[in-house]
């Protein structure tokens, strides 16, 4: 990546969600060990951003603060346990809509329709086929390329919603992540209570379409529509659009364990010609090429963090059809094989 591509994203947009989603994570951090000062300096956000929980703050550094605390306290499910204990009111206006709607279909429906105020350049989708619900969680900002802790994390958060209106004992019919399971899968399943698949095409919970006329528990008409004003100011407020690289650089991530991801692929999951895509890209000074390439470099040096994924795993997750090729990528970028860079 070049200096002006640098420059291009990081005054194009910035991806941002509500402050509100910042509730007890310093005690959190503190108490599983860590330093929440130095993990929320390190990832640019400062102490007691809940305290303005209708302030958006940049979803990138939330992100990484999440991957910092897990750093930082030792706890490789640091997202997956903040986001089982997080209370639905910690969602801020979001949250305090859904549980003051009349039933989990009302609730459901406000928070698909609102997720853009909640957070930005992220879809919450929701669809029924045959008796099964699925609620879809889904980054679309490119430049977050860490994403286990924050889909871990949200699903947890969106789950918890759910288990407002349908019991502390209901539990979905599955969860599914995109990410592998770069640690130990058994704390997913006893934090969710059903079973949790990996490698699968979205972040979602699955459950039965009968539990959409389930009250909820708190429902209140006026609060509700009083919340829902409130929402409908912040909505005014004008959003970041994301660069067409750092779109790209999304459906690239979620293109690449499927094989090389192609700019025809790319340019379909954005609903733009080839020729458009390509034209966009080059007004922000990249090429698809080299896009492709950055992102491998970024993603190589996440995946070899785990321990657990082989050489040939991170190779597949990559889109490398070989070993060799991407061992020959990887001389390229850091002058050292992969496995030789795991060890060092």
């Amino acid at each position: 990546m070049n200096l002006s591509s640098s420059m291009n994203r990081q005054t194009l947009a910035c991806s941002g969600v509500l402050a509100s989603v910042t509730l007890g994570l310093e005690e959190f951090i503190d108490r599983q060990g860590g330093n929440s000062r130095q993990v929320l300096s390190r990832s640019g956000l400062k102490p007691g951003l809940y305290k303005e929980p209708n302030r958006h703050i940049s979803l990138k550094s939330y992100c990484q603060s999440i991957h910092e605390a897990a750093r930082s306290t030792g706890n490789e499910h640091f997202g997956l346990w903040f986001g089982e204990q997080f209370g639905p009111e910690g969602l801020g206006l979001f949250g305090y809509f859904a549980l003051t709607a009349p039933d989990l279909r009302s609730a459901i429906d406000g928070m698909q329709t609102y997720f853009q105020v909640f957070q930005r350049n992220s879809l919450l989708n929701f669809e029924v086929d045959q008796g099964i619900c699925r609620l879809e969680y889904r980054l679309l900002d490119g430049d977050i390329v860490d994403r286990r802790q924050d889909a871990e994390l949200t699903v947890g958060m969106f789950n918890n919603v759910l288990s407002r209106a349908l019991g502390e004992s209901w539990a979905p019919l599955e969860i599914h992540f995109q990410h592998p399971a770069l640690v130990d899968a058994l704390p997913h399943c006893e934090a969710f209570g059903c079973e949790v698949k990996f490698q699968q095409s979205r972040n979602e919970i699955l459950f039965r379409e009968s539990c959409l006329d389930q009250l909820m528990p708190d429902a209140n008409p006026m609060l509700n529509n009083v919340v829902r004003g409130t929402i409908a100011d912040l909505v005014g407020t004008a959003p970041q659009i994301l660069s067409t690289a750092q779109r790209a650089r999304s459906e690239i991530i979620e293109l690449l364990p499927q094989g090389e991801a192609c700019i025809d692929q790319v340019a379909r999951r954005m609903s733009l010609s080839r020729r458009t895509l390509q034209r966009q890209l080059s007004a922000e000074q990249y090429s698809f090429k080299a896009l492709v390439d950055e992102l491998r470099e970024e993603l190589a040096i996440y995946y070899l963090e785990y321990d657990r994924l082989s050489i040939s795993e991170v190779a597949y997750r990559l889109g490398y059809s070989e070993i060799s090729a991407f061992t020959r990528a990887f001389m390229r970028w850091k002058n050292l094989s992969p496995s030789d860079w795991r060890a060092r």
